[in-house]
């Protein structure tokens, strides 16, 4: 499926490989994020029926629910910057000139970029730091520590990229720096 989105997207079309391979590794995480949204909500439906009907529901639920919803929006996040999907707060960009605005939004996409770049870097330190010494997370599931912690710095990571593709584009296409996807 995240084949067929990758050929048939017009995002897509670059001549780089590399971008195309970026470009699909995104969307794919969308769709795989949105296909772990709606498990979720099978899982939650079928966990109260058996509760209510059964007198027995699935005591793992809410716990896979909690590592499910955290999953599903690292996996997501790049995509709804990159379509510009996240909410974004206009008020100080809606009032100054074109030309200052402009810059307001260069620099919160730059700043967006070296936060989640300072994210990634201290969540990649915790994530190894779990992973030499070992840590277990004791729930309804036993697992390591890092198998939890791994998906921040792949997210911020892609976070990173795409703030830096949202400046970069808006420093070339100065009409994209104030319309369409505002940070």
């Amino acid at each position: 499926f995240c084949v067929y989105l990758i050929q048939s997207a017009p995002t897509m079309a670059s001549p780089n490989p590399v971008a195309r391979a970026y470009n699909g590794l995104i969307t794919c995480l969308a769709v795989i994020s949105g296909f772990i949204f709606g498990l979720m909500a099978f899982f939650i439906g079928a966990d109260v029926f058996m509760r209510n009907v059964m007198d027995s529901g699935m005591p793992w639920v809410i716990e896979a629910t909690e590592y499910a919803m955290y999953v599903a929006t690292v996996f997501a996040a790049p995509w709804v910057l990159r379509e510009g999907s996240h909410v974004s707060v206009d008020v100080i960009t809606s009032v100054l000139p074109q030309r200052y605005g402009r810059y307001v939004v260069l620099v919160a996409s730059l700043l967006g970029s070296v936060i989640c770049l300072i994210v990634f870097y201290y969540s990649a330190i915790a994530t190894i730091q779990a992973f030499e010494r070992s840590s277990m997370v004791y729930k309804s599931f036993t697992i390591p520590e890092w198998w939890i912690n791994i998906f921040v710095p792949f997210g911020m990571a892609l976070m990173t990229i795409e703030f830096f593709l949202l400046f970069w584009s808006r420093l070339v296409h100065s009409s994209t720096a104030q319309s369409g996807n505002q940070v």
